[in-house]
């Protein structure tokens, strides 16, 4: 790098069932300038703990952020640079096309596996340093040797990403947005809220939903409300598609989290309920009473017991939810413990400033400076 700023780009791939969401609640914003649609879209929240661009802004670099599956900010890209492609879109070639022009020093890639070392070595003018973050199982094939660094939260990915051809591997955390909703005053529209999805992935977590319905209908003991808000219910018992509710993302899912009395987290089944998932900070930043998969890391994050609740099988978590139903004056005193530990430890400005330090540090290092 000569003089001027360092330059960084984060590319991200967002669920298509949010986007589809996105710009449906918001008409007109697709003829809006791309800088306008980003900013609603990163205004919005989704997968706010992972989203750097503005924070490293903040810390002195020049920044770009790609959503490349954005389809509708894309084609306005497109336009703006006076230029135009056949539908259906090559959204792998146009982000491309956006790295190359933009010439970052440091690209940071949240979907390393769709835009693995084959997307990398399209690009003319190869960044400095190279890096990805990952939180789930690596499919086979996947190619990461032109990653100079993959970051994660979790043993396994940092395990098996040198086997994939990581040079290098470094930890990193998400972290609660600083902008995210605070909790309000609203009144409880819930007893139980599950806010995610389902997948070949998550054969507990299916499990342990339908234990959690049948004890909603009253087996076992007084019913309660249970609402799941998710994309798709077709991985469930049909008896449950009535629970759900619709999809929630970004902002909007962190203030039903605060509305719920109590809020579930159930892990992934590949890292043995590894923490932190994004979930575990979203819901205590929100100010949620959370009761968590356990593992013996959790207290590394957050005291269990005190800041949280946590479960290790079905009969545990069916018998906490039905004693924090009936103990008010616990689950607002450790919801309040929660939310003060994740903004104190957990936000997002402390994880940024680590990982600008890493980055920054590994941009120094670069054999071949810009």
């Amino acid at each position: 790098m000569t003089g001027g700023k360092p330059r960084f780009l984060q590319l991200n791939t967002f669920y298509p069932a949010y986007l589809r969401d996105f710009y449906a609640a918001h008409p007109g914003l697709a003829d809006a300038p791309y800088r306008t649609q980003l900013n609603a879209l990163l205004d919005d929240g989704f997968s706010g703990p992972h989203m750097m661009t503005r924070g490293m802004a903040e810390r002195g670099w020049e920044t770009f952020h790609v959503i490349a599956n954005a389809v509708e900010m894309q084609k306005r890209w497109l336009k703006e640079s006076d230029m135009s492609f056949s539908e259906p879109l090559n959204t792998a070639f146009i982000a491309a096309m956006q790295i190359e022009m933009f010439r970052p020093n440091v690209i940071y890639i949240l979907d390393p596996c769709a835009f693995d070392s084959k997307f990398i070595r399209q690009i003319p003018t190869r960044p400095d340093v190279v890096t990805g973050w990952r939180g789930f199982p690596i499919p086979p094939g996947t190619d990461w040797s032109e990653m100079d660094v993959i970051f994660t939260s979790f043993d396994a990915i940092a395990a098996a990403a040198p086997q994939f051809g990581a040079r290098s591997v470094l930890r990193h955390y998400p972290g609660f947005p600083a902008d995210a909703p605070a909790p309000g005053n609203e009144a409880h529209d819930c007893d139980v809220i599950f806010s995610g999805s389902v997948t070949s992935h998550h054969r507990n977590r299916i499990n342990l939903l339908y234990d959690v319905w049948r004890a909603s209908q009253g087996e076992g003991g007084a019913p309660f409300r249970f609402h799941l808000h998710m994309p798709d219910v077709s991985a469930l018992h049909p008896d449950m598609h009535g629970a759900n509710r619709g999809s929630l993302w970004g902002n909007a899912m962190l203030r039903a989290l605060g509305r719920a009395r109590i809020t579930l987290n159930i892990d992934i089944d590949a890292f043995a309920a590894q923490p932190p998932n994004m979930r575990l900070i979203e819901a205590t930043g929100a100010g949620a009473f959370l009761l968590t998969s356990h593992h013996e890391d959790l207290s590394r994050f957050f005291v269990p017991g005190k800041e949280i609740e946590t479960f290790r099988n079905g009969p545990e978590l069916i018998g906490k939810i039905r004693r924090y139903l009936a103990d008010e004056p616990a689950r607002h005193a450790i919801a309040a413990a929660a939310r003060a530990r994740c903004l104190a430890d957990h936000g997002l400005a402390r994880t940024t400033d680590a990982f600008n330090a890493m980055v920054t540090g590994k941009l120094a290092g670069a054999a071949a400076p810009r």
